[in-house]
């Protein structure tokens, strides 16, 4: 049997920390979710009692984080020695250290995943990486299975248009909704155009710019499947999407499977072992998140930053932060454990795969925030479809594409030739 060492805070600290103790305090700002922010808690607690440095977590909403770490750099406040983000914060990459020097010198990218750590998926910048990958999701499609069957729903989408065809099926089979998704995030409504939409996002002149024809299409699949949610679902917080799933109220739930399959499968739950994850629709890609560690330029120390990132970005930890915190690992003798591989059977085929499938779409903050503004604004029925793709256009045609989005672009085909 196959298994994830779990190590003592005396090996992780030992791991960590190489032959000198380090007394210095390092601040890390990371996502308030419950799930990365309780495992940062728990693992410096643990590096502490065993003599590494001291760590001080601030945790915030990912909205807010994604703002504070920005101001933060621009500003020069240099409150943070440790940062969580991903490629969001490309417009910044200026201001953090590459990090070429300590990966290479502690072999730290030996056993994870294959090519998380190669620029576009990984962060890099003018050709050194800066970013370390410590948490992945691929948004997920997970159904209910009592609830397909009583249909006579197979359980496989191709692409949206498969789902838009099976909902008023399961609705007529069930009573229930067919869908569930926290639409009250306006930024998780890029789960869908990403993986409608199979065009590029930057033009051969290196500009942000859609396919109007694709995107209008896949803008129009997402008017339809919004027409699918629970009465009053279109604003529901992740809270309440998830619970209309657990609850047998909607029959298919698109969220980030992180964030729900603990909850499905605890004991007490309605519905588990009655739900499975299954292969995500669409002709793009699923949306990847995959957290990284930055350490802004401004660090002076950076390796009490590095003990830091070494002792909960690493291997040693990574079981218990999946086990304990729904924590995906980035390592992968994770999912080669075989007690984990039959309990999570349900979903753990279809999660592997979203993982080799995931991109992150090549955007800086702006222009994902007006994108998926944007398509709130048409699923409600605010802006036609035709009409909202259009104003984005016009928008990215003002908003610069930073050298790194660029190369991260080519490298996964989602910029033009």
């Amino acid at each position: 049997m196959t298994r994830t060492t779990i190590m003592t805070a005396g090996a992780i600290a030992s791991l960590a920390l190489g032959s000198a103790a380090l007394a210095q305090t390092v601040e890390f700002s990371v996502m308030e979710s419950g799930t990365n922010d309780v495992a940062a808690r728990q693992i410096a607690d643990e590096l502490a009692v065993a003599g590494g440095p001291r760590v001080n977590i601030s945790a915030f909403p990912w909205a807010v984080l994604r703002q504070n770490n920005t101001t933060d750099l621009i500003s020069g406040t240099n409150q943070y020695d440790v940062m969580s983000g991903g490629y969001y914060l490309a417009d910044v990459y200026a201001y953090f250290q590459p990090l070429d020097d300590l990966i290479d010198r502690d072999g730290f990218a030996e056993g994870m995943i294959d090519n998380l750590m190669e620029p576009g998926r990984s962060e890099w910048a003018d050709g050194r990486q800066i970013g370390i990958p410590y948490g992945i999701d691929a948004y997920g499609l997970l159904i209910n299975t009592a609830m397909l069957e009583a249909a006579g729903v197979e359980p496989s989408f191709t692409d949206w248009d498969a789902v838009i065809a099976a909902c008023p099926v399961i609705e007529a089979a069930t009573g229930e909704a067919c869908l569930s998704h926290p639409t009250g995030s306006p930024e998780q409504i890029g789960a869908f155009f990403f993986s409608g939409y199979a065009g590029t996002f930057i033009d051969g002149d290196g500009g942000y710019a859609l396919d109007s024809v694709a995107a209008t299409a896949a803008a129009e699949d997402i008017v339809t499947l919004w027409s699918f949610l629970p009465e009053n679902g279109t604003a529901m917080s992740f809270d309440e999407a998830h619970a209309a799933f657990a609850n047998g109220q909607a029959a298919i739930l698109v969220t980030w499977p992180s964030f729900v399959t603990g909850v499905l499968d605890a004991e007490g739950s309605a519905i588990a072992g009655g739900w499975q994850q299954i292969d995500f629709p669409g002709t793009g890609f699923p949306w990847l998140s995959l957290w990284q560690l930055f350490v802004p330029a401004a660090t002076e120390d950076r390796e009490a930053a590095w003990a830091w990132i070494k002792a909960f970005a690493g291997p040693e930890n990574a079981t218990n932060n999946l086990v304990a915190h729904s924590m995906n690992s980035v390592w992968a003798a994770t999912y080669e454990d075989e007690t984990l591989m039959a309990a999570r059977a349900h979903y753990w085929p279809a999660t592997t795969v979203g993982f080799a499938r995931a991109k992150n779409p090549p955007l800086t903050g702006e222009a994902q925030d007006f994108l998926t503004n944007t398509l709130q604004e048409i699923a409600n029925g605010r802006t036609p479809p035709a009409d909202g793709i259009a104003s984005i256009n016009s928008t990215w045609a003002g908003l610069p594409v930073p050298p790194p989005l660029l190369e991260a672009a080519q490298g996964s085909g989602l910029a033009a030739e």
